[in-house]
């Protein structure tokens, strides 16, 4: 199963879509459709043992979803999310 990023202006959101029958292009057009709201633009498959920082959103390298990324990291002075 292959998870994907979904970027609009004011969200960031991860899926996972389980087939190979779409492309990325047609998995955003779904998405868009399905979630109009959240006005998505652009999506990219999220590379393998990695997650998304909680506060920022930036990729981390790593499959610790409480694992903050580096610039976070030295921002607050903690690893991980649940302590800040």
């Amino acid at each position: 199963m292959a998870k994907y990023i979904l970027i609009s202006e004011t969200h960031i959101g991860v899926i996972s879509y389980p087939g190979k029958d779409k492309t990325e292009s047609e998995i955003l057009e779904m998405m868009q459709r399905d979630e109009p709201e959240h006005k998505w633009q652009s999506i990219k498959r999220q590379p393998r043992g990695t997650h998304l920082c909680k506060y920022c959103g930036v990729i981390v390298i790593g499959t610790c979803a409480d694992l903050l990324c580096t610039d976070c990291r030295e921002t607050f002075g903690h690893s991980l999310y649940s302590e800040l």
